[in-house]
């Protein structure tokens, strides 16, 4: 019957099918593996320039608390001694150096401390994507380099044999097959069970039962039955079908 190699000719669109989506799932998994790699060298730059960072933090807070103590000291001593005008005026120059050599060291450290922040936020970003990109690899079923040869050894052979059976097709047939295999991704017949549609669960219609079992029985071997719902071409004869 027609309906049995058209039933036939979807297992070798889904088997071919299924052979490609797993060549596709080991090149993704060749990208993830090589980006996560990437990653985790940027982390590893990130994490060194957060060691600096903090390195410098400490020498600027060193010298930032001597500025300080020099100020205060030069402050007391303005305060305190009796000196001449000459070393009056010396004494507020030098404190008005060391105090705008402190403000440049404030904002040195003002600097350090927002693009220290800045680069914790990218180490964060990074290890969150690493912790993803690692998830998706694990997600996906591991192939030896052997198996996908074989694989895709195997794809021009089941191409051609899909074609052949496709060219002895009636026209109609053919049409409406590769219509509907566009629409439902290679597979475009259901199984008729229990007089529903195994793909949309809709119970078929007397109407449709009646056309399946004349077909079935001997009728028109060359008629396709649709489901009135979902629209797939329907498979309810007794060869291997259960």
């Amino acid at each position: 019957m027609l309906i049995d190699k058209l039933w036939e000719l979807q297992e070798l669109q889904l088997d071919y099918r299924r052979k490609e989506r797993l060549l596709e799932e080991s090149d993704l998994s060749s990208l993830l593996s090589h980006k996560i790699d990437e990653t985790e060298q940027q982390l590893a730059a990130l994490r060194a320039q957060l060691e600096t960072f903090k390195a410098d933090e400490v020498k600027i807070g060193e010298k930032l608390d001597d500025l300080s103590a020099k100020v205060h000291e030069a402050g007391a001593k303005l305060g305190k001694e009796e000196m001449s005008e000459d070393k009056v005026q010396k004494l507020e120059e030098k404190m008005k150096k060391l105090t705008l050599e402190k403000e440049k060291v404030e904002d040195a450290q003002g600097k350090n401390f927002h693009d220290r922040q800045d680069v914790e936020d990218q180490s964060r970003a990074s290890e969150l994507l690493v912790e993803k990109l690692r998830k998706e690899l694990e997600s996906i079923p591991q192939t030896t380099a052997t198996s996908r040869a074989a694989v895709k050894k195997s794809l021009p052979a089941l191409r051609k044999e899909i074609d052949n059976r496709k060219a002895k097709l009636p026209l109609k047939a053919k049409l409406i097959f590769e219509s509907l295999s566009e629409k439902f991704s290679g597979a475009p017949i259901a199984r008729a069970a229990s007089s529903t549609c195994d793909y949309c669960h809709v119970r078929l219609s007397q109407k449709t039962l009646f056309s399946l079992r004349n077909a079935e029985s001997g009728g028109d071997a060359e008629e396709l039955i649709r489901c009135e719902i979902c629209g797939k071409i329907l498979y309810a004869g007794t060869k291997d079908r259960e």
